[in-house]
């Protein structure tokens, strides 16, 4: 679905492609869960936010930790989160906290 030579994609892919509505990735960024890259008043995903976002909803439906706790640990920056998930979410989420950051 994702081209190697992209960097990008819009919000509808990425909302299609995660199984959500365009409005709860919205709410996503409300609440700093993922920092999408901005051109005017289009959205852009990366790819490591689209693996960023694939962890969350595991979280969710898979642990069932509900969306509050998510948020709690992310700004706590607890290594709940890495030590649990795979590597290559654990450095979207470095990417993730470093993003964040600069905002």
């Amino acid at each position: 679905m994702f081209n190697e030579k992209d960097k990008s994609y819009p919000i509808e892919l990425v909302a299609d492609f995660l199984g959500v509505n365009s409005r709860t990735l919205y709410y996503y960024e409300r609440f700093k869960l993922v920092c999408p890259l901005r051109r005017g008043r289009k959205r852009y995903y990366s790819k490591e936010d689209i693996n960023w976002l694939e962890y969350i909803r595991e979280l969710m439906y898979e642990q069932g930790m509900n969306l509050r706790s998510i948020i709690i640990l992310i700004k706590r920056r607890d290594n709940v989160i890495m030590t649990k998930c795979p590597q290559d979410v654990a450095d979207c989420f470095k990417n993730y906290l470093m993003r964040v950051k600069e905002d």
